[in-house]
């Protein structure tokens, strides 16, 4: 089974259009409010100790939550590129999120994710059918 879910990460990464983040990835950056900007730091499973980079853009959505826009590695040459929408509320300065995102079999099925952050830092945790771990993110300057 392990051997499988490996390919399908493979297929996953192969088949996903990282080209559109990396685009807005590389534009001058807007002056952010809240959460929105860009995002660096890693994700963890707990499940089998895989581990990568991860970079975000995180924008206001129009319905008052952030649309967080992903690219993670896997295995440290494999990128896929992904969105989450997140919904939830600023409290005493920290933010609590959570949503989900359905990245298609070939990448594990739906998604969860529940964290929080302030304007400097980000960590949620997310689990999916056969993986469960966290991403910590710290937001890059200007």
């Amino acid at each position: 089974m392990g051997v499988m879910r490996n390919v399908s990460h493979v297929l996953a990464a192969l088949f996903n259009d990282r080209a559109e983040f990396n685009r807005r990835w590389n534009e001058p950056p807007a002056r952010p409010e809240g959460l929105e900007g860009r995002w660096q730091g890693e994700w963890v499973s707990e499940a089998n100790g895989h581990r990568g980079a991860l970079r975000c853009l995180m924008t206001k959505a129009r319905d008052g939550g952030y649309e967080a826009a992903f690219h993670a590695t896997y295995a440290r040459f494999l990128a896929v590129a992904y969105t989450v929408t997140l919904q939830g509320a600023a409290e005493g300065g920290k933010w609590r999120l959570e949503g989900q995102a359905d990245l298609g079999q070939l990448a594990g099925g739906v998604y969860h994710y529940k964290g929080d952050g302030d304007e400097s830092a980000f960590d949620c945790a997310y689990r999916c059918a056969y993986d469960h771990g966290t991403f910590h993110l710290r937001r890059l300057p200007l």
